[in-house]
């Protein structure tokens, strides 16, 4: 057993630049303790506009057993934008109940939990040092966050603060709020460059989204950046370090935070135990670009090229981005899910079990489903059952590589992973993500890491996801059309079509000297129940006929509607002539029972022929069937029953 700590990250989003650095430093510590990591993590935003989708990704937090974590880290930043904030009330709800589990919260505060602040004011400061300092301008204007939001008036405070300790003073126009995203600063550009407001020679942003918009914008409108206004940014975003105009920007203490969390944590958990600081250089956050006229870093740059090859995020202000259709904003427009087929659950499992090689570096991978996941009226939402299977595992350190129905590995979830205690000889980095349609809970993966991997999980897995999501609804929708195709809707029996392709695969499976039975089965009184109580009551009446008849059915025989009230029984294997009376004389028994327990005002009965044929070769499945149906009837004479009476 791994007799490792165990810490437990919520976040959204994992790939944004914010999250892979507070990874770097929860991880970084998390390697010097020998603690395992596991993240939860839904994929996207939770202010994305697809309600359900986000539903559905979220629900990945109802997964993580708190029992089996020793410490809680919450990155307070990401959970936040859904409609009222539920789900972050919700996992807080469920935090509540836990009170001797050590937690934290980072930056921003969540209630009654341990605060972990990002100490970014030297860095906030330098911002201001350098278009003063180095670059001589004075004219400064401030465009910060959303008025009221804590980040926004704190980083607006120390703004004012230090250029009012080098003897300036900024002008009420130009202290302007935002919204941390790139409309706030295309709108500051539209403004200047209207001469709105006096025009600034430098402006001060509190986030990278809007000194992109802001850049830009001015450009556009004739207004050189950096020559007329320097543009500084802060957040050192892959964005920024690609832009055309490369944003010059100071990185945020967010690895540090990360890692201050881990010891806090660490604290709490082995309180003899000694702690080992992450330390860092101020002076190592700056990233110089063109928008304050340095000279661009092009290692850096390259390597958030690399890191961001794939554009999810672009300037949507910019009505040229907007009109030019590039892959990634193809790709992030959803637009394959509409596209995107899929064959059998084999075939599935398969795939996703050669396609994960494209997630390396990783330990292992699993794909987690519920057990009656191709049940498509099971639409659950919210929570998880409580057992899960194991449908494909890739591993590349363990003899644990497998896929299919037959090799699935059931585990119960609270143990989220039944290899999740294994011993290892180093700790692991586990993510665990939503597998979903349309927030139809499916299940999830697991992806297990060494917690010094690179690259942190990103765009790619995200869309690995997506395309693994639909291809199980694909699936799963293919499995429903062949059922219905095949089998009759109302009670679950074969159809005339489902017949005769199961008698062909019976068929083709039987033994030399094997023989046919068939049975014929049609229901009593039916006008009459339809007449008198219902077209509905009619209905429960032709199920109550199926149910009993399936419910004497042997392993080796199929149940059929033939249409109305008439149904087969048919089988190929060992029977005998006796078998035809006995088995008319298990269905009437079995009709009269469930008649009872149904507790109608009317009787359900119907009436059955059976007959057996010594070699199933010797006779057609038609013709037998009518030699059954005869017989059928000359029961249903014989005990004057009638199909309206």
């Amino acid at each position: 057993m791994n007799s490792r700590r165990r810490i437990g990250l919520f976040t959204a989003y994992p790939e944004t630049t914010h999250v892979r650095r507070i990874l770097k430093g929860i991880m970084t510590q998390c390697e010097k303790y020998d603690y395992d990591l596991c993240v939860f993590a839904p994929s996207v935003h939770l202010s994305f506009p697809h309600e359900d989708y986000v539903r559905g990704e979220a629900n990945i937090f109802e997964l993580a057993s708190l029992d089996r974590l020793d410490g809680v880290i919450l990155d307070s930043v990401t959970l936040t934008g859904d409609p009222d904030d539920r789900i972050q009330k919700r996992l807080l709800s469920r935090l509540s109940r836990y009170e001797k589990l050590p937690k934290c919260a980072l930056e921003l505060p969540m209630d009654g939990i341990h605060l972990i602040q990002n100490n970014n004011e030297n860095a906030i400061r330098e911002q201001c040092r350098h278009a003063i300092e180095v670059h001589g301008r004075k004219r400064i204007c401030i465009l910060t966050g959303t008025q009221g939001n804590e980040i926004a008036e704190t980083r607006l405070a120390l703004y004012l603060d230090e250029i009012r300790r080098h003897g300036l003073d900024v002008l009420p126009e130009h202290i302007v709020y935002g919204d941390f995203y790139y409309f706030s600063g295309d709108t500051l550009a539209k403004k200047i460059a209207g001469n709105e407001i006096p025009r600034p020679d430098a402006v001060i942003c509190a986030g990278d989204c809007m000194a992109i918009g802001l850049v830009d914008r001015l450009i556009k409108l004739g207004i050189r950046v950096p020559e007329d206004v320097l543009v500084i940014g802060f957040d050192s975003s892959d964005e920024g370090a690609v832009n055309q105009t490369t944003i010059s920007s100071y990185e945020p203490s967010d690895k540090e935070m990360g890692a201050n969390a881990v010891d806090y944590l660490r604290s709490l958990i082995e309180p003899e135990a000694e702690l080992n600081p992450l330390r860092h250089e101020v002076s190592a956050q700056f990233h110089a670009g063109a928008s304050c006229g340095c000279m661009t870093d092009p290692a850096y740059a390259m390597k958030h090229f690399r890191d961001y090859l794939y554009i999810s995020s672009y300037n949507q202000a910019d009505e040229e981005q907007n009109d030019r259709v590039g892959f990634g904003n193809f790709m992030e427009g959803y637009v394959m899910e509409g596209f995107t087929a899929s064959g059998s659950a084999e075939e599935c499992f398969r795939n996703i079990h050669h396609y994960a090689d494209l997630l390396r570096p990783f330990q292992a991978f699993y794909l987690c489903l519920k057990c009656n996941w191709q049940d498509m009226d099971d639409m659950r939402y919210d929570g998880y059952p409580e057992t899960m299977q194991i449908c494909a595992a890739r591993s590349m350190t363990e003899d644990r590589s497998f896929f299919g129905k037959e090799n699935a590995v059931a585990f119960r979830t609270d143990a989220m992973l039944p290899f999740l205690d294994t011993a290892r000889e180093k700790p692991s980095v586990f993510y665990f993500s939503p597998v979903h349609f349309d927030g139809v809970l499916l299940g999830y993966t697991v992806l297990q890491r060494e917690l010094c991997s690179q690259p942190i999980i990103n765009v790619v897995y995200r869309n690995w996801i997506r395309y693994l999501n639909n291809a199980l609804e694909m699936s799963r929708i293919r499995e429903r059309l062949q059922s219905i195709s095949v089998r009759d809707e109302m009670t679950g029996a074969y159809n005339r079509r489902g017949m005769y392709a199961m008698y062909r695969s019976m068929v083709s499976e039987a033994r030399e000297g094997d023989a046919l039975f068939v049975g014929v089965v049609d229901m009593d009184g039916l006008k009459y129940v339809n007449d008198t109580f219902g077209h509905s009551e009619g209905d429960f009446g032709i199920r109550t006929v199926c149910d009993a008849l399936q419910s004497i059915a042997r392993s080796n025989e199929i149940c059929v509607r033939s249409g109305g009230d008439e149904f087969f029984l048919i089988g190929i294997g060992t029977y005998s002539k006796g078998d035809e009376a006995g088995r008319s004389g298990d269905f009437s028994e079995a009709i009269a029972k469930h008649s009872e327990r149904a507790a109608k005002p009317y009787t359900v009965s119907a009436s059955i022929g059976c007959a057996v044929f010594p070699d199933y070769r010797q006779i057609s499945l038609d013709n037998a069937l009518s030699e059954a149906d005869e017989r059928m009837y000359r029961y249903k004479v014989k005990n004057r029953r009638h199909r309206s009476v």
